[in-house]
């Protein structure tokens, strides 16, 4: 998957001119009570009706309702200054855009609105606060305000201005053909659904070095209709969740293809000590598509779960009089160079669902940390299909088989210098599989960081070159019970009942690799590793 993104993407907001517009020409007054809407308004109109330019905001806290951005115009919110989302549901009018989707069954009022446009932004080095933990906001939920809301324009920009706890979502950006988030900050605590950066069915794409904490999804692609999703760069950012920090899907009617993000640090909140429910999560479960994707050179810390790649079948539709969707399909998903430490032993995933498979996964130069002690699943443990459930880290409960990553319903899966570490030894396979096509492996590793042996013994192994056994001895004399070897797949190899405080392993018919024997000694429990060369 070398080489996934190929295309150059040249981002610009041009042909706008030097013209400024000071909000203040038009009777705006930055006391932070005024509700300056008309204001506004008349201060974008001007602006545009005169061939663009920018619209200055400076020197207060200027109160507005719902305004219209118009073409040519970009809005600068200049250092000292903030723009806030009035406090009443009431002020915001209900504006259905002409491209039906999926968020019609959400709020339909936002802050700032534009459809239809070309070459608008939102720029400067001051503030938008959306006003979302306002009283009228909790008791009218369904109502709250996106902070920005365009759909179907061409050249939109956010630089470099802070936002802060918009109502809904802080941004949606809807069937938009070249868009740039650049040097953002983005604090959405809100009273709930507080996402941060979403990109929904747009092209060509660049978003860097953005900072995004929110109690939601700080960042998340997305089809809500048809529209693809597509050309998309995102880089050099830091990520924090109670929620999905890495997120593409839920809703994804449409395809989605060409992504690579990378250079990203997931960490948690700075606002309350809550971990992200997941690293990453990538799903396709409403009948759309997901392909050539790569996600590079991540730390991840502050998470339940670091990794779920899924392909269900919720098959929800995107509008009322839409088809319901078929099984989509996920492929060309490559993850490399990605250090994740969890607080949680709820299994990382790979899925798809019988008779479809996600295909062409790869896992490159992967570490995970998480607690471990889990001890086995018992012998008829039966991992839930959950076909048509929303795709969550637990979606097959909190436990599953497979201590590092449950892997089922695949077609080519790559696990390459994949690293698992455990505070405590976990009973549990580190991998398991099932319904599995095309396996390959190099360099799984298993770690034990408490000890390789979890007993207050020793474990003796030396070879007999002879008959081409191991024998394992235990140092202190304790008698050996069942012993059990497991390839890196999680499979059990052998099992042998020893007696004694030596047992012979057969080793003849191993084929060379990396290996894990586990058993009891007396009543204590050892894990160890094998190296078969």
């Amino acid at each position: 998957m070398k080489g996934l993104i190929t295309a150059a993407i040249l981002f610009c907001v041009a042909g706008v001119s030097a013209q400024v517009f000071d909000v203040t020409s038009f009777g705006a007054v930055g006391n932070g009570t005024t509700l300056n809407t008309s204001a506004f308004q008349a201060a974008i109109d001007s602006c545009h009706n005169s061939g663009g330019g920018i619209v200055r905001v400076a020197g207060g806290n200027f109160v507005t309702a719902t305004v219209y951005l118009k073409s040519n115009v970009t809005i600068q919110i200049d250092s000292g200054a903030t723009i806030t989302g009035a406090p009443n549901t009431t002020d915001y009018p209900d504006v259905t855009p002409l491209v039906r989707n999926y968020t019609d069954n959400y709020t339909q009022r936002s802050v700032f609105y534009a459809e239809g446009q070309h070459n608008i932004g939102i720029t400067g080095k001051g503030t938008f606060n959306g006003n979302g933990i306002s009283v009228p906001f909790l008791l009218d939920s369904d109502n709250k305000p996106y902070g920005f809301r365009f759909i179907s324009c061409t050249n939109v920009r956010y630089e470099g201005i802070t936002m802060r706890n918009s109502g809904f979502w802080m941004m949606h950006n809807h069937n938009i053909d070249t868009l740039v988030i650049k040097n953002l900050t983005i604090i959405n605590q809100n009273l709930g659904n507080g996402d941060g950066i979403n990109i929904d069915g747009c092209r060509n794409v660049l978003v860097d070095s953005c900072t995004a904490d929110c109690n939601d999804d700080p960042l998340v692609i997305k089809t809500t209709s048809l529209a693809a999703s597509e050309n998309i760069a995102i880089s050099h950012c830091v990520l924090m969740s109670y929620s999905r920090a890495i997120k593409i899907g839920t809703e994804i009617h449409g395809a989605v293809r060409n992504v690579h993000i990378h250079d990203i640090e997931v960490k948690q909140s700075n606002t309350a000590a809550i971990d992200a429910k997941c690293g990453i999560n990538l799903s396709v479960v409403d009948g759309g598509s997901m392909e050539n994707v790569l996600i590079e050179n991540v730390t991840m810390s502050g998470i339940k779960v670091p990794l779920l790649i899924r392909l269900g079948n919720r098959a929800r539709k995107y509008t009322d009089t839409a088809a319901a969707p078929g099984v989509g399909f996920l492929r060309n998903v490559e993850l490399r160079n990605i250090t994740a430490v969890a607080s949680t032993n709820v299994t990382s995933s790979v899925t798809g669902i019988p008779g479809y498979a996600a295909q062409n996964i790869r896992l490159k130069n992967i570490d995970i940390t998480f607690p471990g002690g889990q001890p086995a699943t018992n012998s008829n443990f039966v991992v839930p299909e959950n076909v048509a459930s929303g795709p969550e880290a637990t979606i097959f409960g909190d436990t599953l088989p497979a201590a590092g990553l449950y892997m089922r319903h695949l077609d080519s899966i790559l696990l390459q210098n994949v690293c698992f570490h455990s505070a405590q030894y976990d009973q549990r396979p580190t991998l398991v599989l099932d319904d599995v096509a095309h396996f390959d492996s190099s360099g799984v590793c298993i770690i034990s960081s408490a000890a390789t042996i979890e007993s207050s013994f020793s474990i003796r192994m030396y070879p007999n070159p002879v008959t081409s056994e191991l024998y394992i001895e235990t140092a202190a004399g304790k008698e050996l019970g069942e012993v059990v070897v497991y390839d890196i797949a999680g499979q059990v190899v052998q099992r042998l009942r020893c007696t004694g405080s030596r047992c012979a392993v057969p080793v003849y018919g191993l084929a060379t690799g990396v290996y894990v024997l586990t058993g009891l000694a007396g009543s204590e429990r050892f894990v160890t590793r094998l190296v078969k060369q």
